[in-house]
């Protein structure tokens, strides 16, 4: 099954699955509002140049991304984190782990990704 994907570097789909993480920090927008049934797949390294890719990713989780706002110096404060400009922030619900984690490729922006039938029941 063909899906679209995004890569987060590592512990960040961890702390999303937990709760402690509800928005994904970019500096572009997502295709779509709403956007629905996203694959994050964790890496260990930032993917910074075109075509960059990282063969060791793990799909952990599937999110709606249901709306996205301006990032605000307050809101990195209360993340504790360094806040530049430029930034949105993804709104990010409907968190579905995919136990157990799928091996696959990080990749730039959102991309598509081939996965089995190990996908949260319901998806």
């Amino acid at each position: 099954m063909r899906v679209n994907a995004l890569s987060i570097v590592s512990p960040s789909v961890q702390r999303i699955v937990a709760g402690k993480k509800v928005v994904e920090i970019r500096r572009w927008l997502p295709p779509d509002i709403p956007f629905l049934d996203l694959v994050l797949v964790e890496n260990e390294i930032y993917l910074t140049e075109e075509r960059q890719e990282d063969p060791n990713g793990m799909a952990r989780a599937i999110v709606d991304i249901t709306g996205v706002h301006e990032w605000t110096p307050e809101e990195a404060e209360s993340q504790g984190i360094d806040w530049s400009p430029n930034y949105v922030c993804w709104e990010l619900s409907n968190v579905r782990s995919i136990v157990p984690s799928v091996p696959c490729a990080a990749r730039r922006k959102i991309y598509q990704i081939d996965i089995d039938a190990r996908l949260p029941i319901g998806y």
